[in-house]
């Protein structure tokens, strides 16, 4: 079966992510079962691309369109410089809690996660919201969910927010790490716009680039 090449390309003038975050991305998946197959590509001959990955059409239907978005969200987070040195242990932490916080929010049925979920989408969305809740399990990640949580999040204080920690036990997750996350999307935010630029701007470059990205 013809493989799927996927690369990584410069955004000017954000910064062209490193391959690490997606290959250690992957190795997270591998070791968790969710991608059966999976193989690293030769080096482009061509200096203006990373290196790219290969992925068999089979991995790339198993990995669309969840881990695409999660990808996206790796590497919108390493053009704006917010994210810890390569291969640290707090590095390979946040590959961990930017996927499984994607299923805290696509797969959860945890009733005060729905409802913060619900709460972050209502101010832009009203009545609508809990339709756009909905269309997650779809999509997975999007700009706008997480623009609008890293918001929801920053309105709330750590006792208020306890409320969400049932639900994130059951994903192996804390607040604490809800918080962290956060603030890194808070943080890129921040950067880009010193630099002119729209998070949801460059996540929706980087999704195009990702398995799956018609679904999102």
């Amino acid at each position: 079966m013809p493989a799927m090449r996927l690369s990584l390309r410069c955004l000017s003038p954000a910064l062209q992510p490193s391959i690490y975050f997606v290959t250690a991305f992957l190795t997270v998946l591998i070791f968790g079962g969710l991608v059966a197959i999976i193989e690293a590509a030769p080096a482009s001959a061509d200096p203006a691309e990373n290196p790219a990955l290969t992925l068999t059409a089979r991995s790339a239907k198993t990995a669309s369109p969840h881990i695409g978005s999660a990808m996206a969200v790796l590497a919108t987070l390493q053009d704006a410089e917010v994210l810890p040195p390569e291969g640290t242990p707090e590095a390979n932490h946040i590959i961990r809690f930017v996927i499984q916080f994607q299923s805290v929010f696509t797969k959860s049925d945890d009733v005060a996660v729905q409802e913060f979920a619900r709460q972050a989408l209502a101010e832009q969305y009203g009545n609508q919201a809990p339709d756009n809740v909905n269309n997650l399990r779809t999509t997975g990640w999007t700009a706008d969910l997480l623009e609008r949580l890293s918001d929801e999040e920053a309105r709330h204080t750590s006792e208020d927010l306890r409320v969400l920690a049932p639900g994130f036990a059951s994903f192996n997750l804390s607040v604490e790490e809800f918080h962290r996350f956060m603030q890194l999307v808070r943080d890129a935010r921040l950067a880009f716009q010193a630099r002119g630029l729209e998070f949801s701007t460059i996540f929706s470059s980087r999704r195009k680039e990702m398995p799956g990205a018609g679904s999102s």
